[in-house]
């Protein structure tokens, strides 16, 4: 059994470089990761503009209650076509192009104009005053985004900016997510029997893989019953994608059969359980196709608490880092402990549900009310883990404790927040 940080040295060794570099549209790259630099395609901005409405002017001109003559008027998109002499300006509109001869703006409300081709200016103005400068903000050729940028909304804005679409990513693996057992039924299916139970873990493992990577390919296929002809059939559909994730059906009870199967179809097992409360029954490893083609398979324990903590923990890492993101260790802040009683320490490294909110610039973590590893409603709102060292004796509460940040939660500050996330 290893603990988390030897299961996550080995994923991160097993993790394969990232992808071949592909192609997407800019409107569909949301969460991709660059796989080249992106540079500018020319300066930026690109001309001499205005930064206000207001007046196009020589600055030489301008003094208190000057009176100028109005040649014309550029607006935002157009080209001038004029230029501003001696005794002269030119309405400006923000964004447009300084006329030829003009070297600042004056804001239009120090200004009266005076309905007869004329403009009394009311306050003086410097050189470059209310201009932004071609160039300012990025060079042709200078590097815009490097490769490995993750693109959010702000990074598709800059490249859009530079006109990069299609955008140069690396490939995505496709993911298929399959739950298993017996006792398991659909969402959308008639009221459970006695002894059934509606299927969350798929629900949960596609929407989370969506949420790292929104236009990642997962397929849910459906429930693999506790049958060996049947489960081998979803197995062997699974194993044609690049990663399979398994819920349920990898601990030792008579009805799981996952990791015999699985041996049987070539598995190289690389883990087999962790030293985790929750998630201890945790499977990882490679499958080889006679043709070359390897498939990643977790199977993640079936208890919904239990299956969202090692997805965050171990899933969620592996294929960022397959996208190109680099393997990141799990976000971890520092809090104090607000906790109705003592926490008992196991043999086991245990995460606990919490909230977290700061007093003064100290985070607090408040523990969740939950049931254990079946009480999915006790993750509804928490913002991540308590993590609580296996060993003896009790953690009191007001302790110091570290906290594992959640994939689908984001705090409301950031004091001094380890590793990334």
């Amino acid at each position: 059994m290893l603990s988390v940080q030897e299961a996550l040295a080995v994923l991160r060794a097993a993790a394969p470089v990232p992808s071949s570099r592909v192609f997407v549209p800019l409107s569909l790259s949301l969460g991709y990761v660059l796989a080249q630099d992106v540079r500018a395609e020319m300066d930026q901005p690109p001309f001499e503009k205005s930064s206000m409405d207001g007046w196009a002017v020589r600055s030489a001109d301008v003094h208190p209650e000057v009176r100028l003559r109005i040649v014309g008027r550029v607006l935002a998109g157009a080209a001038p076509g004029l230029a501003i002499g001696v005794g002269e300006t030119a309405k400006i509109m923000t964004g447009a192009p300084l006329p030829e001869g003009a070297n600042a703006v004056v804001i239009v409300e120090r200004s009266t104009e005076d309905g007869a081709g004329h403009v009394t200016l009311h306050a003086a103005v410097a050189a470059g005053e209310n201009v932004c400068h071609r160039g300012d903000d990025l060079r042709e050729g200078e590097v815009v985004l490097r490769k490995g940028t993750r693109l959010d909304a702000t990074a598709l804005a800059l490249l859009a900016s530079v006109g990069c679409d299609p955008v140069p990513v690396h490939a995505l693996p496709r993911v298929m997510v399959l739950p298993t057992g017996d006792e398991l039924v659909s969402a959308h299916g008639p009221r459970p029997l006695p002894g059934q139970i509606r299927e969350s873990n798929g629900v949960y493992l596609e929407a989370a893989l969506r949420t790292v990577l929104p236009q990642l390919c997962v397929v849910r296929t459906g429930i693999a019953p506790d049958a060996e002809a049947q489960l081998l059939e979803h197995l062997r559909v699974g194993l044609g994608h690049d990663v399979l994730i398994l819920s349920g059906g990898v601990s030792m009870g008579d009805a799981d059969l996952v990791p015999e199967l699985l041996r049987g179809l070539g598995l190289e097992v690389l883990i087999q359980k962790v030293a985790i409360k929750p998630g201890k029954p945790l499977l990882f490893g490679r499958v080889t196709s006679p043709s070359g083609h390897v498939c990643y398979v977790f199977g993640l324990p079936g208890n919904p608490v239990s299956s969202a903590v090692t997805f965050d923990l171990f899933v969620k890492p592996f294929v960022l880092a397959w996208a190109g993101a680099g393997f990141a260790q799990p976000s971890v802040v520092q809090a104090r402990l607000e906790s109705p009683r003592a926490m008992k320490r196991t043999s086991r490294k245990q995460h606990l549900p919490c909230v977290l909110r700061t007093v003064g610039s100290a985070w607090v973590a408040e523990l969740m009310p939950w049931n254990g590893s079946a009480d999915l409603r006790g993750m509804l709102g928490a913002d991540g883990l308590v993590m609580i060292d296996a060993g003896e004796g009790t953690i009191e509460s007001g302790s110091l404790v570290e906290v594992h940040l959640l994939t689908l939660t984001r705090p409301l500050c950031e004091p001094q927040a380890r590793g990334t996330s």
